[in-house]
């Protein structure tokens, strides 16, 4: 069972996102395989463990439709309904938000040609497009993400996203928040008694190996790997890298969370209304006497209950006079309650447009969002999430910098490219709809006032061609001159005037 209480009035512990520091000094004197190194990385393990995951938890619960709503108690009695219609709006958003800031894979500036080509092959090998879509729905989930850089058996730089609920950074006490150490935990089950919690420290020149037990980490030990080589890596910095999605490292949905368990809860209730309406009590008033059969004999058809029964099954009721003088006038009716049904669509509506509204998440339903817009009405209504975007942009920018610099410090031994690496640019395309013929017709606008690299750049997006790949198949036209049209028979007409 999951737990849905909340703490002090709070959904999460005040500990379930804190950053873990240890001073400098201190950690220059560590020796790793000390009961004294042990016993704090126990502490900063059971630390994540106990007040840090449970949050993450909860948070990809929502991403994955799996609400509180689903755990509430039990509501009315017998044969009540009891409906738990969890909403998919987590989900909406982060997906939302994915596409919006890398639907359009990232590009990458750089004046020299060695780094950039660098750049691109290891991007490659490393579906680096795809493995930065993980890094961002992560970062919208649950507002950390996390990445190890490693080298595979052919020597070439490797990229993998880690778990946030097995993955924390350990940052020194300055200003700068310079990383000391990432830890990497992860459990394994060999049988139904056993099973072993395996911990890897990573600092910037090693890697430490410890196991213990699942449950209570009372017997962390120290492990020498098997092969020398492992316990070392060559990227000069801790290959943990981690990305926060704002200087909080919250979730986009997170503020949210109490107007979708609202919104939950009013869809679950209309449904439960719905369905004890078909359930609703037929009242029958005035005429106990129809059907003359025995009373006490079920297989008699003319049994009054037999008779009422056979009536509903043809949907149709037909009453007897009372017999008794004074008596009530034969009547039916079903007991039912009457419900607001415009007042709850308002209710449902706000909730909606708070959820949206308060998470810079456009609703695409809206009549007047959709249809072809001019940029200027789109640009306002994506206002709100635009200056989102540059804040997630920046420090997405500074966790993929630090990704460069540490597979650099490694070209920097192959190939000496380090130097150059701190020039490269990163360039965000917002994933939008767009009116193509008018963004053509802008750019076209600015033809001659900037240089003929950059004219070619704004039209990447329509052409799909990289500026330097254009301006080289341009080149290469003028040197063909007419000859071209030559090869094909085509007739160019002459100049007039």
């Amino acid at each position: 069972m999951v737990n849905v209480n909340f703490l002090n009035g709070s959904r999460f512990s005040k500990d379930s996102n804190k950053v873990f520091r240890m001073k400098r000094e201190t950690f220059q004197d560590i020796e790793f395989n000390s009961e004294k190194f042990i016993k704090e990385l126990k502490r900063y393990v059971l630390e994540h463990k106990n007040n840090q995951v449970p949050r993450l938890k909860e948070l990809k619960r929502y991403y994955l439709a799996d609400n509180n709503i689903k755990y509430r108690e039990k509501t009315g009695e017998g044969n009540r309904a009891d409906n738990r219609i969890a909403s998919d709006f987590a989900k909406y958003i982060t997906i939302f938000m994915q596409g919006y800031l890398l639907g359009n894979p990232i590009l990458y500036r750089n004046k020299g040609e060695k780094i950039l080509e660098l750049i691109e092959a290891f991007n490659n090998r490393n579906n680096e497009a795809y493995h930065n879509g993980l890094l961002e729905t992560d970062l919208s989930m649950v507002g950390r993400a996390y990445e190890l850089l490693t080298m595979d058996e052919n020597g070439n730089e490797k990229l993998t996203k880690l778990n946030p609920e097995g993955t924390f950074v350990v940052y020194d006490d300055t200003t700068d928040m310079n990383s000391l150490f990432g830890v990497r935990y992860y459990t394994i089950q060999f049988s139904d008694s056993e099973t072993r919690m395996y911990i890897e420290v990573y600092t910037s020149d090693e890697i430490h190996y410890f196991q213990s037990d699942f449950q209570t980490l009372d017997s962390v030990e120290y492990q020498i790997p098997v092969n020398e080589s492992d316990k070392y890596h060559y990227f000069d910095g801790v290959p943990i890298n981690e990305y926060m999605n704002n200087e909080e490292r919250t979730g986009d949905f997170e503020s949210q969370l109490d107007n979708i368990d609202a919104y939950d809860l009013s869809q679950s209730e209309l449904a439960n209304f719905q369905q004890d309406m078909n359930d609703a009590y037929l009242v029958i008033v005035g005429n106990p006497m129809t059907g003359t059969g025995d009373s006490d004999d079920p297989d008699d058809q003319n049994n009054p209950m037999n008779v009422v029964t056979a009536m509903l099954a043809s949907r149709i009721l037909a009453l007897d006079n009372n017999p008794e003088e004074g008596g009530p006038a034969p009547n039916a009716f079903y007991l039912t309650k009457e419900y607001d049904a415009n007042g709850a669509e308002e209710y449902k509506k706000r909730l909606v447009n708070d959820i949206l509204r308060f998470t810079f998440t456009p609703d695409v339903t809206d009549q007047n969002f959709a249809g072809i817009q001019s940029g200027i009405a789109m640009m306002h209504k994506l206002m709100g999430l635009d200056n989102l975007r540059k804040t997630k942009e920046r420090l997405l920018e500074k966790g993929i910098m630090r990704r460069l610099r540490l597979v650099a410090n490694v070209w920097s031994i192959k190939n000496d490219a380090y130097t150059t690496v701190n020039e490269t640019n990163l360039v965000f395309t917002p994933n939008v709809p767009q009116n193509d013929a008018e963004y053509v017709t802008w750019v076209k606008s600015i033809y001659g006032l900037v240089s003929d690299e950059t004219f070619l750049m704004l039209l990447e997006p329509i052409t799909g061609i990289d500026a330097k790949e254009e301006l080289a198949r341009i080149e290469e036209e003028k040197e063909r001159g007419t000859d071209e049209y030559d090869d094909f028979n085509v007739s160019i007409p002459e100049e007039k005037g």
